[in-house]
């Protein structure tokens, strides 16, 4: 992640700035530290869905604590956009966000990315992603289904915060399954661990992010951490606890005040854990295949350009349409044209499509999945921005792209084929676009997955009836990339085509 300057949005709880410590892990500097607050003489705890307010008062005292400046805007407007998937919204709260960095930017132009705390949480996510993307930052959530990599436990996350000293201190329940003698306690310390544990395995289910908060169970603050980014840390003089609706319950201070650490005090990155690149499952593909030492050639392989391209003939398949009772597919879509650019050949076949479409009473919303076929994989960038215009709501379809060289047709240098569901209310999407430990970012216009259902025709007396029989999961494709950087791991080609697999595999779960 070198040369990556983060505006790190910080909310006081214990993800946010634990995501600053893995963002420096990877190489990035942090700029600046981001708040949202609520309104002057609002509620200290506005139950928000998308920020963590509760505590806002001591948010001021971390610019001195983590020697950082510090930009605060007001939580503006409410929810309007209810969507676990988010698209610019005017007067949703969401766009405070927008307030917020475009403020930061303007005194430091030289941020380019974003970092969240955001765990398992889509809603926040996509919503913070949508802001970063409009403003050209990179997003960054290091903490991204966290809890299903290696080793695969949800407490595994607060004992990584331990190991590096990081404490955060729980400061509002909202379950039935803690009391108040959960106040003040130090989330990542073993018996606290322990205590959740026991508390949420009552109510909720393995898995579900109870024991981290995600649920809104309880809301931390960070007071102190490892002396790379910690400068001081935050003590209370005195606290009094606000009993709430439903057995909640906050704790609040006072006397709050800095006190400085001495320098180079404290744990450093070293005791961070990164999560281990491979799933054991696929560790043990790479010890069957027993070849993941053998380096990648280095001479070139023979390239498809140097295979003579065909004619259009009755036997290459040119463009056609299908379909069953849940599915319309359209196939080998290429413009009439042979003599223009492979962009305008794309910005020809796109009314075809939209034609297409609108005689089957469909839109490119009810598309899932696009093949796309190029000649030469330089022409990817333009041929890029011509296409997401087609797609300008959220979860995008899936998409394949394959340079095929000489393989295509003489005069064709651009291929597209479209699988579209005739239903899109029951429609799903997956659409990660931050970095993350978990798999490869979408910064393009497509998502790694949509899922949709699958139906199959019932003969009735009366009429053609359908049955719902299963889930159509439609996957974009991948390459070996490794998340957390963006980069291609360039060891064997054992363990490139391994990791593209794993991509996979951790999508479609």
């Amino acid at each position: 992640m070198a040369g990556l300057n983060v505006i790190a949005l910080i909310s006081g709880g214990k993800d946010s700035f634990f995501s600053i410590l893995h963002c420096l892990a990877n190489g990035g500097e942090v700029t600046a530290l981001a708040n949202l607050h609520p309104v002057e003489d609002e509620e200290d705890d506005i139950n928000s869905y998308m920020y963590q307010t509760v505590g806002h008062t001591i948010i001021p005292l971390y610019a001195q604590a983590l020697n950082l400046p510090l930009y605060r805007q007001e939580i503006l407007g409410s929810v309007v956009n209810t969507s676990k998937d988010y698209a610019e919204t005017g007067n949703d709260e969401t766009e405070s966000i927008t307030l917020l960095l475009k403020k930061v930017l303007k005194e430091h132009p030289e941020a380019n990315a974003v970092s969240t705390g955001a765990i398992l949480s889509t809603y926040q996510r996509t919503r913070v992603e949508s802001v970063a993307v409009r403003l050209g930052l990179t997003p960054l959530s290091y903490l991204w289904q966290y809890p299903v990599l290696p080793p695969y436990e949800q407490a595994s996350l607060l004992r990584d915060m331990a190991a590096v000293g990081q404490d955060a201190r729980i400061i509002k329940v909202a379950s039935g399954g803690l009391d108040q003698s959960f106040l003040w306690e130090n989330v990542a310390e073993g018996k606290t661990i322990k205590k959740l544990g026991r508390a949420m395995a009552r109510f909720g289910e393995n898995g579900d992010g109870a024991v981290l908060g995600e649920g809104g169970e309880f809301e931390t603050l960070a007071v102190d951490g490892p002396g790379v980014l910690w400068k001081g840390k935050i003590e209370i003089e005195g606290c009094e606890v606000v009993g709430g609706e439903g057995g909640s319950a906050i704790w609040k201070g006072r006397g709050a005040r800095v006190v400085e650490k001495e320098e180079g005090s404290g744990k450093g990155l070293k005791g961070l854990r990164i999560p281990d690149l491979w799933d054991e499952e696929f560790k043990k593909i790479l010890e069957k295949l027993d070849i993941a030492s053998q380096p990648l050639p280095t001479s070139p392989s023979p390239v498809l350009e140097n295979i003579p391209s065909k004619p259009h003939s009755p036997t290459f398949p040119l463009s056609e349409i299908s379909s069953t009772p849940s599915t319309l597919t359209i196939s080998n879509l290429n413009s009439p044209s042979s003599t223009s650019s492979p962009a305008d050949q794309l910005s020809t076949i796109l009314p075809i499509l939209r034609t297409t479409l609108t005689a089957h009473n469909l839109t490119p919303s009810h598309i899932t999945h696009t093949t796309l076929l190029l000649r030469h994989m330089s022409t990817f960038a333009s041929i890029n921005n011509i296409y997401s215009t087609l797609f300008t709501t959220p979860n995008p379809p899936s998409r394949v792209t394959v340079a095929c060289g000489s393989t295509l047709p003489l005069g064709v240098d651009v291929m597209l084929s479209a699988i579209c569901s005739t239903d899109v209310r029951e429609r799903k999407g997956l659409h990660v676009q931050s970095r993350s430990y978990w798999a490869p970012a979408n910064i393009g216009p497509y998502s790694q997955a949509i899922s949709v259902p699958l139906k199959i025709a019932l003969a009735t007396d009366e009429d053609t009836d359908t049955k719902v029989v299963g889930e159509a999961v439609y996957l974009a494709g991948q390459i070996p990339l490794v998340p957390a950087s963006m980069l291609v791991h360039t060891r064997s080609f054992a363990e490139q085509a391994v990791l593209s697999l794993q991509h996979l595999f951790r999508i479609g779960r």
